[in-house]
């Protein structure tokens, strides 16, 4: 893995016009679970995974917890842990573990994210970010979404509708930052599971969210035909905040990891987003996502990108692998696209819920450009809103997202609009 490739001298103004010299690309994911949740892993076990896999850093985003309790013990039999997991962890991790035995049962306490960091936490090599997933339904819709870089959980709050709730949680993620003097990162997850639970209204509603989960696994079931792809969601939301003079929202790619070690499949290593930093630290991951200078992959890595805002041109270069073919596609959507909506009604089939859904313009998110190989750049025309580009592999993914992708895939973030 090469991603964290020092930058020496490179000049990038990109979306804020911000340059990123002496800087590092830094592989991550952000989205992760653990025995602290629903995933089926010991703290110790989902960070060391991604540490000896050439991740830099990692997200353990349990749900509606950070994980505080020092007293969170696990019985061995019980209910998340079975015997052979408990065996597998204290045979790796028996010199730290804590453990004790009670009316004749055995327990293992669950490490807290201070305890991880102490652990794990290496200069320039690896970082745990804290963070937490608020998550609870909202009537029949699934409201997720992360909340990165804080120092404590806080209760869920429910709105009237899915955009207030998401309003709500948003507000409180900010104050929590400024409470405590943090550069939070606040994410909508997964809007696609598990069948279109959450739409682009609310991202359009919404500017004050600027990032969504592009690539997580998605819906559980065949989609209507008038739906939207993952991309058309990101494209739709942007058209119409770029539009009305609002920034962009920023799409991430995530493994959401369970299952480290179920043999039906793994989660792992199908997600990452590969930031650019002056340094890794808490502050300055997050510092730099807020600007955008950061891609999102499920396998391809980009030697470069960069956006030269006086040209208004967008530069991508792939680092190619062995007998893998590549091509670079640019999208955009022109200034006056045609809003025009049409509701249409996707009724209740075989377990899959009814929705009502809002088909948009054709006109939204068209590529502009397309180029076979592994470098290519566009400039953009004065009526283009913004670009993006996403490079494709020939190689198929192992394991693909539900709605996919299905070959290996990178998307780089929306520059030019900012005039």
């Amino acid at each position: 893995m090469t991603t964290k490739r020092i930058l020496l001298g490179l000049l990038l103004p990109f979306a804020l016009g911000v340059c990123a010299q002496n800087a590092a690309w830094y592989k991550g994911n952000l989205h992760m679970h653990s025995y602290w949740s629903d995933g089926q892993a010991f703290p110790e076990e989902a960070v060391d995974y991604y540490r000896t896999n050439g991740y830099h850093f990692i997200c353990l985003s349990d749900h509606n917890l950070l994980q505080t309790d020092a007293g969170n013990w696990q019985e061995v039999g019980g209910k998340k842990v079975k015997p052979e997991a408990a065996a597998r962890y204290l045979a790796a991790y028996g010199g730290t573990a804590d453990k004790k035995t009670e009316d004749g049962k055995d327990f293992i306490r669950l490490k807290t994210v201070g305890e991880l960091k102490r652990q794990f936490d290496k200069d320039g090599a690896f970082l745990m970010i804290p963070g937490f997933e608020p998550s609870y339904k909202n009537n029949d819709r699934q409201v997720h979404m992360n909340a990165i870089n804080v120092k404590s959980a806080w209760p869920y709050k429910h709105g009237k509708s899915v955009t207030e709730t998401f309003a709500l949680n948003a507000e409180l993620a900010a104050a929590h930052g400024k409470e405590h003097g943090l550069d939070t990162l606040y994410m909508l997850n997964h809007p696609f599971w598990p069948y279109f639970d959450v739409q682009p209204d609310v991202l359009i509603d919404l500017p004050q969210i600027r990032f969504y989960e592009l690539c997580n696994d998605g819906n559980r079931h065949k989609a209507h035909a008038d739906w939207y792809s993952l991309e058309g969601f990101w494209d739709i939301a942007n058209a119409f905040r770029i539009s009305s003079g609002h920034p962009p929202v920023f799409g991430t790619a995530t493994d959401d990891t369970h299952n480290y070690r179920n043999p039906r499949g793994v989660d792992a290593f199908r997600g990452w987003v590969c930031v650019r930093a002056p340094r890794l630290d808490c502050a300055a991951i997050v510092q730099a996502m807020n600007r955008g200078d950061f891609y999102s992959s499920t396998g391809i890595v980009l030697k470069d990108v960069r956006f030269d805002a006086k040209a208004r041109a967008l530069s991508v270069e792939v680092e190619p692998k062995d007998g893998e073919a590549y091509d670079i596609t640019f999208t955009v959507t022109k200034a006056g696209f045609d809003k025009t909506t049409t509701p249409f009604d996707d009724p209740e089939t075989d377990k899959k819920p009814a929705r009502k859904g809002v088909k948009y313009s054709d006109a939204i998110g068209v590529a502009a450009k397309k180029v076979s190989g592994t470098s290519a750049s566009y400039q953009m025309q004065p009526d283009d809103l913004y670009v993006r580009a996403t490079v494709t592999s020939s190689t198929k993914m192992v394991k693909p997202m539900l709605c996919g992708p299905f070959v290996e895939t990178a998307w780089t973030q929306p520059y030019g609009w900012q005039k």
